[in-house]
């Protein structure tokens, strides 16, 4: 079981109708147990929980409290029907990096006494720019090709081109040191969308930890700058726009 790693890959989007629009970037997350968050900070002196180009802070996950971050996502979990009281959680998302953050999507994986694959599903979903969380309690059932599979409706609203009457479909694919994710939006039969991440997980020894500083530098900002860059050109093609529909999140403690 891979407890720590740097998460190196390419995420990608791909709109299927009425027109095509795709693009990938590259980018990287961090993979931690978060009973070890802690000892993966020691590995680099660049990393750290405060005045470092690598920040972590419990406050910028799951609510803006300061309290543990293994506790509140156990604590959360338990809230939305999910049995997390034991076993292990490893997250994947991004942290701070030269001062900025923000993730569109934080997964939290339960794994089950010392099972090397994950049972159950947290995702933490934010929006932009209403810097908003949702999250998605997710049971995974085992298909026929080695992958974890959910499908529930869509309950929050994301990016302005895609309305909320739509389903989503989780396809993980956790084959370590290689991870795949791809998310599908379904209307009835009809695949309208779909994303998708894959990544490989690397040692994380002094110089991947410091190579993705150098590498991406202030990785916030990318990730706004990419998300309103396709959205202006969505918006140019002529993409339709789906207005907020009001609070519908159920982040109980907001930011």
């Amino acid at each position: 079981m891979i407890t720590q790693a740097i998460a190196r890959g390419k995420v990608w989007h791909q709109r299927l109708v009425p027109f095509r629009h795709g693009f990938h970037y590259p980018l990287w997350m961090v993979w931690c147990d978060l009973a070890e968050v802690d000892a993966m900070l020691a590995r680099h002196p660049a990393w750290g929980r405060r005045w470092r180009p690598v920040v972590f802070r419990d406050s910028d996950f799951v609510d803006a409290r300061p309290d543990s971050l293994n506790d509140k996502v156990r604590e959360k979990a338990v809230e939305l029907g999910l049995d997390w009281q034991a076993g292990r959680v490893v997250m994947l998302g991004q942290w701070r990096t030269l001062g900025t953050l923000f993730n569109p999507l934080v997964l939290y994986l339960h794994f089950s006494g010392d099972s090397e694959q994950p049972d159950s599903m947290l995702a933490e979903v934010q929006n932009t720019p209403w810097r908003e969380r949702h999250f998605y309690p997710l049971n995974l059932q085992k298909n026929e090709q080695g992958g974890w599979v959910v499908s529930h409706p869509k309950a929050f609203h994301v990016s302005p081109f895609l309305p909320m009457a739509l389903d989503y479909h989780w396809d993980l694919h956790v084959a370590l040191p290689g991870l795949r994710l791809m998310l599908e939006d379904r209307k009835e039969d009809q695949v309208v969308f779909v994303a998708g991440l894959q990544l490989d997980l690397k040692d994380p020894g002094k110089g991947n930890m410091g190579s993705v500083i150098f590498r991406f530098g202030a990785q916030g900002v990318a990730t706004m700058r990419a998300i309103y860059w396709q959205a202006f050109r969505l918006w140019r093609k002529g993409a339709r726009f789906h207005s907020h529909p009001g609070n519908n999140s159920n982040n109980r403690y907001g930011d």
